[in-house]
């Protein structure tokens, strides 16, 4: 589960032991590894119009997260290709 949030995640120190926010910015909470990876799987198949298949989505859900980069910018180039 991936959760957007707008809080403090800057901090500027102000005297001797204390410290205060200086801005605001976006964050994600991940409680998952598998929801960062089908995140991706989801991104991949927006930015390549082509839908997995429920099989193959499970298969690249249990790689490790190196490995799932490159075997999506790989199925990418030869989606690529196979267009021309």
């Amino acid at each position: 589960m991936i959760e957007h949030h707008q809080g403090y995640t800057a901090i500027k120190r102000q005297g001797r032991n204390s410290f205060r926010p200086i801005g605001k910015h976006p964050f994600k909470i991940i409680y998952n590894a598998q929801a960062v990876k089908y995140d991706l799987i989801q991104q991949f198949e927006v930015s390549t119009g082509n839908i997995l298949p429920s099989g193959v989505k499970s298969n690249l859900c249990t790689q490790l997260v190196p490995n799932l980069g490159k075997e999506l910018a790989v199925m990418k180039l030869q989606i690529k290709e196979n267009k021309k």
